[in-house]
């Protein structure tokens, strides 16, 4: 069985491997910080996007609404959203899905900071 974990070589020719960028958005929303993550080169066309952002306890994001369809995939603490005239109450493994032009907005009701994944297409 072939060891996929050796070291290269210093003289092996490996090709560029496809990292994402990430870069933090400034946004004035106490406790929110997010960074989005540059589709270039290859993926310049790809058919979504992709972002992830963290919530402090205590804190929470503004409402948005837009025409894209979106998934958050939560994978670090407790987040209380609101969609569809109800809050719904997630945490670490799980995900929510948001149709286009339907508000929802979220609150960290945890005390870790809540880390959120992102990924949205028309």
């Amino acid at each position: 069985m072939e060891n996929h974990l050796e070291v290269a070589s210093a003289d092996a020719v490996v090709a560029p491997f496809p990292v994402i960028p990430e870069w933090q958005e400034a946004v004035n929303i106490e406790g929110v910080k997010l960074f989005m993550h540059s589709f270039v080169d290859a993926m310049a066309g790809a058919p979504l996007r992709t972002s992830r952002f963290t919530i402090r306890p205590g804190c929470g994001t503004l409402e948005d609404k837009h025409a894209v369809r979106e998934i958050w995939f939560i994978s670090a603490g407790t987040v209380d959203v609101f969609y569809g005239d109800a809050w719904h109450h997630v945490g670490a493994g799980q995900a929510v899905f948001f149709e286009s032009w339907n508000p929802h907005f979220a609150r960290n009701s945890g005390d870790v900071e809540a880390q959120i994944f992102s990924v949205w297409w028309e």
